[in-house]
């Protein structure tokens, strides 16, 4: 078990395949739990979702398609792309539209003064990176960007905060500290991640079931 300090809580992180597990008998589904200390525990998938690599994957935006409106989309009308990124790359959707939540508020045309762009405000080089041609586009947006999360949890054990910390301040610097960084915008966007995170799996967990 990992954890990482993160005033006011403490985050933990449970690879199911690194605890002694088999992983051939783990559930493939992710379990979270809140403990009365504060301790959040995140359980992810020991198996599937890895990158392949298979680049066709990708969604391409049809000719003529509308330009990008500046407004925000419901989140609703995000589901099916954010469960489409959430399948195939291994990640829990409550994750996803809590990135989506924090880094541009649902809004396909938000553009930083860094100059990260779309939901998930990619970068110009991670969008060349997972082979997004256009990050304003809905759909290649939340699929590029859940692509590189899933890279960032492998490549830093499935620590959750960590890998948050990458995605807002680059792996390199969680790399050289093995910790978030002293950043007030980094900590404050793995705080506002993870809350968000819990909440929409909450409501997932409260939901009821769907109409056949």
């Amino acid at each position: 078990m990992a954890c990482v300090r993160l005033a006011p809580f403490i985050l933990c992180l449970v690879f199911a395949g690194a605890a002694g597990m088999n992983p051939a008998a783990a559930p493939a589904e992710e379990v979270l739990r809140v403990t009365r200390k504060g301790v959040i525990y995140y359980y992810f998938p020991s198996r599937g979702g890895a990158d392949t690599g298979r680049l066709h994957r990708l969604p391409v935006p049809s000719k003529g398609a509308p330009a990008i409106s500046a407004r925000k989309i419901p989140p609703q009308q995000l589901a099916p792309h954010i469960e489409r990124a959430a399948r195939e790359h291994g990640l829990p959707p409550a994750l996803i539209k809590a990135v989506i939540r924090v880094e541009s508020g649902f809004n396909p045309a938000a553009t930083s003064p860094k100059g990260a762009q779309g939901l998930m405000q990619l970068m110009p080089q991670t969008a060349g990176e997972v082979a997004v041609a256009d990050p304003y586009d809905v759909e290649q947006n939340i699929w590029g960007g859940s692509r590189y999360l899933a890279r960032l949890l492998a490549r830093f054990n499935y620590r959750l905060p960590l890998a948050l910390a990458a995605y807002n301040a680059g792996p390199g610097r969680v790399e050289r500290r093995q910790d978030i960084p002293p950043i007030p915008e980094t900590q404050q966007f793995v705080r506002q991640v993870c809350a968000e995170f819990l909440k929409y799996r909450s409501q997932e967990k409260t939901a009821p079931p769907a109409r056949p």
